[in-house]
C-alpha cells in the first residue's frame, strides 16, 4: 500500500469514527429524553394492553355500532379461498415496474383480516373465527409484509433483513387489535403466532433503530413526510395493543411524541401540506389516529393535538376547498381528492370549527384502527358542540403565505362564478411536481382549466426517472416553456411572491419564478394572477400575465391543461373530439387565440394575446393529448400558445371568464 493510500485510509477511518461517536452521543441523549418522558407517561397507562375500541365481551357497545354491510362482506369472504401471493407476483415489480398487480391481490388478502374480526365482534357466534385464524396463519407465513416497491432488492422477502414500511406497520396494528378485541376467542396458538410475528417484524427493528440512532431503512422515524405519522400511528397502536409491560408501552408513546417534531417540519408554518389533499388525508389523518389512540390510552393525560402547528395543519383540508367540494390537485393528487369525511368530522368537532356540513357525516366501518378511532366514542364526540356554520367557504380568499399558495373565491352565495387556486412554492416539495406558477380554475362544479394531478404509480414514479413523466415535469402543467426548456427540480427552483394586494373587488399576486428554469438568458420572468369580482349577474374574471425578458432573444410559449372538451373560436374549428387528434396544430398565425373550454352550459371563455412594446405578436396554437396514465383515469389535453418568432421582451396575457353569464 502506498503512503498516500495509507494516509487516506487513516483519514477516512478517523472521520468515520468521529461521525460514529457524534451519532452515538446524539442517540444517547435522545434515548435519555425518551426514557425520561416514558417514566412520566407510564403513570397514566392501564396495567393491561389497550389501544382503541372495546373487547367483544362489551356487548352493549358493539350492539350500538352500525354494522353496515360487514356481515354480508364476511359471508362473501367465506365463499372464496385466501388469495395467493406467490414469489413471481411479488417480484414482478422488479422485472417491469408494475406495482398494481401485487398490491391488488395483497389488499384482497389482508382485508379479510379486518372484515372477519369486525363480523365476529358484531355477531359473536364464533362462525368467523376459524376462517379468521386461517387468514392470520397465511399472513404470518408471508415472507414479507412490506410491498415490493418498498422492499429494496427484495431483501426482506429473501430473508436478508427486516424493516418496517407503511403496510407492515398497518398489518401489525390490525393483528394487535384482533387480539385485543377478540381475546380468548382466538386460540392461544394464534395469539402467540401474532405476538411472535409482530415482535420480530415490527417491535425489534423499531426499538433497535431508535436506541442505536442508526435508523437505516427505517428512515421514516425522523422523516418529514406522511411515512412518519402513518408508520408511527400503526407501530404505537400495535405496541399499545400487544405489549404487556406498561413501561415498554410508555416508551413507544414517548418515542412517537419525540419524532412528531420532524413530521411537522414537513408542513409550512401556515399549515400547508405540500403532499396534496390525498396525502393530508393519509399522513395527517394517521397523526390524528395516533393522537386519539394515545389520548385514550393515557386517559386524556397526553394529547398530541395540542402540539404546535397542529391546529393550522388541521385547517388545511377545509381551507383548500376552492369551490364547493372542489380542491386543486397540486402534487401527487387526484382531481377528485377531498377531505376524508370521518377525519373532517372529527377535526371539526375536536377543534370546534363548527363546519356543519362535515359534522353531518355518519361514520362508516374501515380497517380496525380507523373503526376503533372514529366509530366508537372518542375525544371529539365528547367535545361540547359549538354554533355551527354552513361551510368553510365564506372567506373571499385563502392565503398560505409561507407556502406561496393562494385561493380566490367569488362573493358568498355566487355559486355560478369562477374560483381560482394558484401556487408559487418550489420544486423540492414532498411528492413534488415541477409546477411553480401552476393554477386551477373552478366553474359550475367543474375544473375546465387545471393542474391535472398525479400519475398512477409505477417503479419510475419514485426513481431518478420521476421527471421523465410528462405529468410530473412542467410539461404537464399550465406554466411556460422557455427556449424549449422545462422547469428544473430543486429547492432553488422557486416562486417568490413579490407583490400581492387583496380587496373585495380584486385580488392579485405577482410571482417571480425565473429561478424555476435556471436559464442564464432569463433576465426577468414574472407571473401575475389578477382575480376580479364583479357585481351580481356579471362574469368575474381571471387574468394571468407573464412578463418575460430574454437575452439573447428566445422562444416562448404558455400552456393550459384541461380534461374537458374545447372549441377554437378563433376560426370556428371544432376541436371537441380529441381521441384521434393527439397532435393537432393550427398553423395559421393569430394575434389572438380565442377558445371555449368545458361542456354544455359550463364553458369558460379563454383569450390569449402576446405583445412586445405594445405591438401584438402572432401566436400559434398547438394541442397534444398527454400520453401518461393519470390518476384521473383519462388523459389531459395540453393547449400550447406559442409566439412564432424569438423574442427579447414579451408579455403574454391569458384572460378567463365564464361564458354563460
Amino acid at each position: 500500500m502506498s503512503k498516500q493510500i495509507f494516509l487516506l485510509v487513516v483519514v477516512i477511518f478517523l472521520f468515520s469514527s468521529v461521525l460514529y461517536a457524534q451519532n452515538d452521543g446524539k442517540a444517547a441523549v435522545q434515548n435519555q429524553e425518551i426514557e425520561k418522558r416514558a417514566s412520566e407517561i407510564v403513570l397514566f397507562l392501564p396495567k393491561k394492553p389497550f389501544c382503541v375500541g372495546t373487547p367483544i365481551t362489551d356487548r352493549n357497545t358493539w350492539e350500538n355500532i352500525p354494522q353496515g354491510n360487514i356481515i354480508k362482506d364476511a359471508e362473501n369472504i367465506l365463499k372464496t379461498p385466501i388469495p395467493e401471493l406467490p414469489e413471481s407476483l411479488y417480484k414482478e415489480f422488479y422485472q417491469n415496474g408494475n406495482r398494481t398487480n401485487y398490491q391488488n391481490k395483497h389488499s384482497q388478502k389482508y382485508r379479510r383480516l379486518s372484515v372477519l374480526v369486525l363480523a365476529e365482534c358484531f355477531e359473536n357466534k364464533g362462525r368467523f373465527v376459524a376462517p379468521l385464524e386461517a387468514t392470520i396463519r397465511s399472513i404470518c407465513a408471508d415472507p414479507s409484509w412490506t410491498l415490493p416497491a418498498h422492499d429494496s432488492n427484495a431483501d426482506i422477502y429473501n430473508g436478508k433483513t427486516v424493516y418496517i414500511d407503511l403496510v407492515s406497520a398497518d398489518t401489525s396494528v390490525e393483528l394487535g387489535l384482533a387480539v385485543t378485541w377478540l381475546g380468548n376467542k382466538l386460540s392461544p396458538e394464534i395469539q402467540e403466532l401474532i405476538q411472535n410475528n409482530v415482535e420480530h417484524r415490527t417491535f425489534q427493528p423499531y426499538e433497535q433503530s431508535v436506541q442505536s440512532g442508526n435508523i437505516g431503512r427505517n428512515w421514516w422515524i425522523t422523516g418529514t413526510n406522511n411515512w412518519n405519522s402513518v408508520c408511527h400511528a400503526d407501530v404505537v397502536g400495535a405496541a399499545l395493543a400487544l405489549i404487556e409491560e406498561p413501561v415498554r408501552r410508555a416508551w413507544y408513546i414517548a418515542a412517537a411524541e419525540k419524532f412528531m417534531e420532524p413530521f411537522f417540519k414537513g408542513f409550512t408554518p401556515d399549515g400547508y401540506c405540500s403532499e396534496g389533499m390525498g396525502y393530508w388525508n393519509y399522513g395527517f389523518g394517521h397523526f390524528v389516529e395516533l393522537a386519539e389512540i394515545v389520548y385514550q390510552s393515557t386517559n386524556a393525560h397526553v394529547d398530541f393535538l395540542t402540539m404546535p402547528k397542529v391546529r393550522n395543519c388541521a385547517l388545511f383540508g377545509f381551507r383548500m376547498e376552492v369551490a364547493p367540494r372542489l380542491f386543486a390537485a397540486f402534487a401527487d393528487c387526484s382531481v377528485t381528492a377531498k377531505p376524508d369525511p370521518a377525519l373532517a368530522k372529527y377535526l371539526s368537532r375536536r377543534f370546534q370549527f363548527g363546519f356543519a356540513d362535515y359534522e353531518k357525516y355518519q361514520n362508516r366501518l374501515g380497517n380496525l384502527k380507523a373503526t376503533g378511532v372514529y366509530c366508537f366514542p372518542n375525544s371529539a364526540t365528547k367535545t361540547p358542540e359549538t354554533p355551527a356554520i354552513a361551510a368553510p367557504l365564506t372567506e373571499l380568499r385563502t392565503d398560505f403565505p409561507d407556502a406561496g399558495i393562494m385561493i380566490f373565491r367569488p362573493k358568498s352565495g355566487e355559486t355560478k362564478q369562477m374560483a381560482v387556486a394558484c401556487k408559487g412554492g418550489h420544486n423540492a416539495e414532498h411528492h413534488n411536481h415541477n409546477d411553480v406558477g401552476s393554477f386551477t380554475v373552478m366553474y359550475a362544479e367543474t375544473m375546465p382549466v387545471l393542474d391535472p394531478g398525479g400519475e398512477v404509480y409505477t417503479r419510475r414514479t419514485f426513481s431518478n426517472k420521476r421527471y421523465d413523466s410528462k405529468l410530473l415535469n412542467s410539461f404537464g402543467h399550465p406554466v411556460p416553456v422557455i427556449n424549449s426548456q422545462l422547469q428544473k427540480t430543486g429547492r432553488n427552483a422557486q416562486g417568490k411572491i413579490i407583490e400581492k394586494t387583496f380587496s373585495d373587488k380584486k385580488d392579485s399576486c405577482t410571482i417571480d419564478y425565473a429561478s424555476a428554469y435556471g436559464l442564464k438568458e432569463i433576465k426577468k420572468l414574472e407571473r401575475t394572477f389578477e382575480f376580479t369580482r364583479t357585481e351580481s349577474g356579471q362574469p368575474n374574471s381571471l387574468t394571468v400575465t407573464d412578463i418575460v425578458a430574454l437575452e439573447p432573444a428566445g422562444t416562448l410559449e404558455t400552456v393550459l391543461l384541461t380534461y374537458e372538451s374545447w372549441e377554437n373560436q378563433t376560426n370556428q374549428t371544432d376541436q371537441t373530439d380529441q381521441k384521434d387528434q393527439k397532435d393537432q396544430k393550427d398553423q395559421n398565425n393569430k394575434n389572438k387565440i380565442d377558445l371555449l373550454i368545458g361542456a354544455k352550459d359550463k364553458k369558460i371563455h379563454v383569450v390569449v394575446t402576446a405583445t412586445a412594446d405594445e405591438e401584438l405578436l402572432p401566436l400559434m396554437l398547438e394541442t397534444l393529448e398527454i400520453d401518461e396514465d393519470a390518476m384521473a383515469k383519462k388523459k389531459p389535453i395540453r393547449l400550447s400558445f406559442k409566439i412564432e418568432k424569438p423574442v427579447a421582451n414579451a408579455k403574454i396575457v391569458t384572460k378567463i371568464t365564464p361564458n354563460n353569464l
